[in-house]
């Protein structure tokens, strides 16, 4: 049987909301007056954060309609980041099949990967690149190792640190300290044990690293009068007041209500079809988790429903930005942010397109995309580091979304809605590229300082497709459009 819940409903105006509003969730305040009640949760009307909203709520619904016809599948597994090929991939998909509505085996850090996959795979490459820093792949001196970067997407504690971090406030996303702050669609994730602090040889090495989830409401205050409120003593006695905050993540652990994934009877059960023998009963779905606040409002604890314990945590929040600086911290050793995107993510689900809101990109970094896309680049966008297109369809819809600097093409296509290349930059072409690779859609020209073909150099004259009128007429290109090269004076022109 479950614990029944009691919560107290919040108000949410006056001096004491707003003061827990200031001190609330990951720092602490000067001030040693008890802990008030938080502020409601606003939601997020526009931009990433409404997105991803809006993804993961509809996403639940689908995937535990148990009216549905066929069923879906819903389970919990570890599968996908443990496999013994590694696997680049959340087991997640959303089209319908003649025996599923919808499937999913996944774990937490799989199902937010593939979200931001979904809603923004440039962010997504920001949280990628954090699993290749040093300090999550070396081993301490009591043995205590980490090997983080082979893995398929970053894990709980490595989103914790990185939400916690400094550089995070310009790579992307904006760190949310204050649940006065948070909106729907936020991004947050906790680590245990060793994972808060690896140097620290006194700490034990938890089983999981920790959680990751996405904020879908407002908290409320937990009663001290539920039963099981304690957890069966392991609550902390320096503990001031619980909240419980809705959220969709995947999981095997029930939640407090409500839970998506429950049936009747407040349990998770395994679909009567499993093609994962490994799975566990649960995965994707919307609970409430419960999280203890001492004094001054900083988080101690989290309980993820009335079966588990109070466990001691370090937590971390953010939310998407529009702009991203392509620093040092997240770019790999030649200086390029690496995006991939999964072949199973939608760019259309429900009637919403979702990976085209526009990203400004800054900074002296450059992009690498190694597929499979489409990548879409849109942005007010001047990073000098240039652009890789190695597989996949890179689209550019802005005339400053490739930045300033050169672009290559290894494989894959580029397709070029607007003129975009800079007038200073050069565009190279592996001499493997396919017929029709590089589309260009814009009408009139596009100057740039030279193109190369493999070897060979290109420096004056209009370039182009059949379709367009270029002098010079190269089965690669398609599209009215023409790339205007203009030779230097003291260069000799090929053609």
């Amino acid at each position: 049987m479950r614990t029944a819940m009691t919560k107290r409903h919040l108000s949410f105006h006056g001096p004491r909301a707003r003061w827990l509003a200031s001190c609330l969730l990951f720092t602490a305040c000067a001030s040693t007056a008890s802990v008030r009640e938080p502020v409601e949760i606003r939601p997020s009307t526009t931009g990433h954060p409404a997105d991803i909203h809006q993804f993961v709520t509809r996403v639940d619904e689908i995937i535990n309609d148990r009216e549905a016809d066929p069923p879906p599948h819903n389970t919990y597994s570890h599968e996908t980041a443990y496999g013994p090929d590694h696997l680049a991939k959340p087991r997640v998909h959303l089209i319908p099949t003649e025996d599923f509505s919808a499937l999913a085996s996944t774990d937490c850090s799989g199902w937010v990967s593939f979200v931001m996959n979904t809603v923004s795979p440039l962010h997504e490459a920001v949280l990628q690149s954090q699993k290749r820093l040093p300090e999550y792949n070396r081993a301490y001196s009591d043995g205590f190792e980490l090997e983080e970067a082979p893995r398929p997407w970053a894990r709980a504690f490595v989103l914790t640190n990185f939400f916690r971090s400094e550089h995070v406030q310009v790579s992307g996303f904006e760190r949310v300290e204050r649940y006065e702050d948070l909106e729907l669609g936020d991004l947050a994730a906790y680590s245990m044990g060793r994972y808060t602090d690896p140097p620290d040889t006194d700490l034990l090495k938890p089983k999981d690293t920790g959680h990751t989830f996405v904020i879908v409401g407002s908290p409320t205050i937990v009663d001290p009068s539920t039963p099981g409120y304690e957890g069966e003593g392991t609550l902390s006695r320096r503990a001031e007041m619980v909240i419980a905050v809705p959220i969709v993540d995947a999981s095997s652990t029930p939640h407090f209500d409500p839970d998506s994934r429950e049936n009747e009877q407040g349990e998770f059960t395994m679909p009567p079809r499993n093609p994962y023998p490994k799975a566990k009963a649960g995965g994707i779905g919307e609970g409430t988790a419960w999280f203890v606040l001492d004094k001054k409002g900083r988080v101690l604890q989290r309980r993820l429903g009335p079966s588990s314990e109070y466990l001691d945590v370090v937590i971390g929040a953010a939310r998407l930005r529009e702009s991203i600086s392509l620093v040092p911290q997240i770019l790999d050793e030649e200086g390029y942010l690496v995006v991939e995107i999964f072949d199973n993510v939608l760019s259309e689900y429900i009637g919403t397109t979702y990976g085209r809101r526009p990203i400004d990109l800054h900074g002296e970094g450059g992009i690498r995309f190694v597929g499979v896309g489409p990548l879409h680049l849109n942005g007010d966008s001047d990073f000098t580091g240039g652009v890789i297109v190695e597989a996949g369809e890179l689209v550019v819809d802005s005339e400053a979304g490739l930045g300033t600097g050169d672009v290559e093409i290894r494989g894959g296509t580029l397709k070029l809605n607007h003129a975009a290349i800079d007038d200073r930059a050069s565009l190279r072409l592996s001499d493997k590229t396919q017929d029709g690779a590089v589309h260009l859609g814009f009408t009139g020209t596009d100057s740039l300082r030279s193109l190369m073909v493999g070897d060979s150099v290109h420096r004056c004259g209009t370039w182009g497709g059949v379709a367009s009128e270029a002098t010079f007429v190269d089965p690669r290109f398609s599209g009215p459009g023409m790339l205007d090269l203009s030779a230097d004076p003291s260069d000799e022109c090929t053609a």
